[in-house]
């Protein structure tokens, strides 16, 4: 996929976005909301919503861990369940931490060197069924959490959201605003001991922080409940994540051109409290450095 990145000029020192309030009540049937956060303009705004309690607690107690040790075993069976049904050069199968290993043995080496290959389809295709049962996918060669899938999954449970925001309007850049500042207002995950600090929509809310991925996710699937007919996408830098939206730039907005056509850039990480078509400096400078892949939500006509 080809990616052309055209960057407009960018205000040196955006405001940083503040969550002036943040508050829970929360029973056994539900969590009710209520926040308050300033725009870019320095408006306050407040959110008022409820969600299931259910679906809150489930994605905070058990965040999404790609479990290396549980994958490799499964897949390793698959391997041994594959070679159990098949004649020809033994197949050996060991799994660890490190992945799994594949070993064969036979009389002929064409036959030994056909099986190996055999055997490596079948592990690749079992790694991949397995990632995707578990809400994973691989970007840029390293397994993540499949970002698009969780937009799409969570795009209905984001309705209460989307109403608080005061619905999807008539215009999906109105509402897109509105809903980036709400994003970007939310404080900031910074990086710990702990791996992966992904939170999905649900866990992001209950526990108001999350990174760039997080966030960007969120963002998605506000915009994919208002207007599910436009196409969006997760765009994907070295160590960073923020979005694109089929929306048509104005002058001095900052977009992505693909093979796909023209993205309209939006970063929601925060705290700062950038605009739709605008960008970070840093971010600009590592999308330039390094590979850019784009994932969209829905193909374009």
């Amino acid at each position: 996929m080809l990616h052309a990145f055209i960057f407009a000029a960018i205000a040196a020192s955006p405001l940083r976005a503040e969550q002036t309030s943040w508050e829970v009540d929360r029973d056994a049937q539900r969590w009710a909301f209520d926040l308050r956060w300033h725009d870019a303009e320095g408006a306050e705004h407040r959110a008022r919503f409820e969600l299931p309690t259910a679906p809150v607690k489930a994605d905070l107690q058990e965040p999404l861990r790609f479990r290396v040790q549980e994958a490799n075993q499964h897949v390793a069976g698959e391997v041994r369940a594959w070679a159990a049904d098949r004649n020809g050069p033994e197949i050996t199968v060991r799994a660890s931490g490190g992945g799994v290993r594949i070993s064969a043995s036979g009389r002929s080496r064409s036959r030994v060197q056909q099986a190996l290959a055999d055997a490596a389809e079948v592990r690749d295709q079992a790694a991949a069924d397995y990632q995707r049962e578990h809400g994973f996918t691989t970007i840029g060669g390293a397994i993540a959490p499949d970002h698009i899938r969780h937009v799409r999954e969570y795009a209905d449970e984001m309705a209460p959201v989307v109403e608080a925001l005061g619905g999807p309007g008539e215009d999906p850049r109105s509402f897109a605003t509105l809903a980036l500042g709400f994003v970007q207002s939310i404080p900031y995950e910074r990086a710990s001991a702990q791996r992966d600090r992904y939170r999905r929509p649900m866990s992001l809310l209950g526990r108001n922080k999350g990174d760039c991925d997080s966030k960007s996710t969120l963002f998605l699937a506000l915009v994919h409940q208002a207007w599910p007919e436009l196409p969006l996408a997760m765009i994907y830098i070295p160590g960073h994540v923020y979005v694109g939206l089929d929306l048509e730039p104005m002058k001095g907005e900052s977009f992505l051109q693909s093979d796909q056509g023209v993205w309209l850039l939006a970063e929601p990480v925060g705290p700062a409290l950038r605009p739709l078509g605008e960008v970070d400096r840093k971010s600009r400078r590592r999308a330039r450095r390094g590979k850019v892949e784009l994932r969209a939500l829905e193909e374009r006509s």
